[in-house]
């Protein structure tokens, strides 16, 4: 074998054996990560797929997180409602009581009652305070401060901009009520019995005189109308609740859809990448044990 032949011989075994440590060290580095490539370039042609659908797994992940936290802000709202409507009740029982103490006495009990509801927190803000998080939607804390307003509606300090959310990337939804909206029809009911008790015909007396009983029933329909609608407000706060679930569980599904996609793209097969790394293992032992003799010819020549 002449020195020319003989070089060129050294050459390919070298090559070889390089080739060789480099499918070792990819199939190893399979085996450990359980990944096919470290980086889009390690994937082809399907790395656009692959950066567009982790994209998408992420925006699911998102849109999955605002709706948990939705979840949670309607579930505070309906648990606020449902302690206005209990106060509603004990309202409409109280004007049909022919003792103006016990009335007064559980009208401000369910006044303080609604007033705590409409000012309550869910995560450090005001559910019924629109956008507005700086103070509370109802600053009176005290039935008589409603007497000198002009209107039940001036005790309300929320703005008219609702809460929302984006659960999908072609749906935003509306996660909020306003207390203007919720209470304003029972604060007027309030109104009047506090401007009639401090009137001339006030305060209410035990027993209830002819002009209070004539007032009293006159307000219990406005009382129950509140109520009514009040409960319809429920219904819709539990509408909006079930839909919310149901974008939860399709982003959800979402994410298990993209996630086996992800899969498919970046997933090694374990038992197709333990066989490459015995193949590769075998392969370098050839080619070390090649270039080693190769190298052993070639000086044995230079020493005769």
């Amino acid at each position: 074998m002449t020195r020319v032949s003989t070089f060129a011989a050294n050459q390919n075994a070298l090559m070889d054996l390089m080739k060789a440590q480099k499918s070792l060290f990819d199939a190893q580095k399979q085996l450990t990560t359980g990944k096919l490539a470290t980086d889009l370039k390690g994937v082809g042609h399907q790395a656009e797929t692959l950066s567009a659908t982790r994209a998408a797994l992420q925006r699911a992940q998102a849109y999955e997180q605002a709706a948990v936290r939705t979840e949670a802000r309607l579930e505070t709202q309906d648990i606020a409602m449902g302690q206005m409507a209990e106060a509603i009740t004990d309202l409409r029982l109280a004007v049909t009581s022919k003792d103006g103490d016990y009335t007064m006495h559980q009208v401000r009990e369910a006044f303080n009652k609604v007033s705590n509801a409409l000012n309550m927190q869910h995560a450090g803000t005001y559910i019924f305070g629109g956008t507005r998080t700086d103070t509370a939607p109802v600053e009176t804390n005290d039935i008589d401060d409603l007497i000198p307003m002009g209107t039940a509606s001036e005790a309300f300090v929320n703005n008219d901009r609702r809460p929302q959310v984006q659960l999908d990337q072609n749906l935003t939804i509306d996660t909020g009520m306003l207390a203007s909206d919720v209470g304003g029809e029972v604060f007027d009911s309030f109104k009047r019995i506090a401007d009639f008790n401090a009137g001339a015909n006030g305060p209410f007396d035990r027993p209830l005189s002819a002009p209070q009983e004539t007032f009293l029933n006159g307000e219990i329909q406005n009382v129950i109308t509140a109520l009514d609608n009040l409960y319809t407000k429920i219904g819709e706060n539990g509408a909006a609740q079930a839909n919310v679930e149901t974008m939860r569980n399709s982003q959800s599904d979402r994410q298990t859809f993209l996630q086996q996609m992800l899969s498919d793209l970046e997933d090694v097969d374990m038992a197709e990448a333990a066989t490459r790394f015995q193949q590769a293992q075998t392969a370098l032992d050839v080619s070390a044990k090649t270039f080693s003799s190769l190298s052993q010819v070639s000086l044995l020549q230079y020493l005769r």
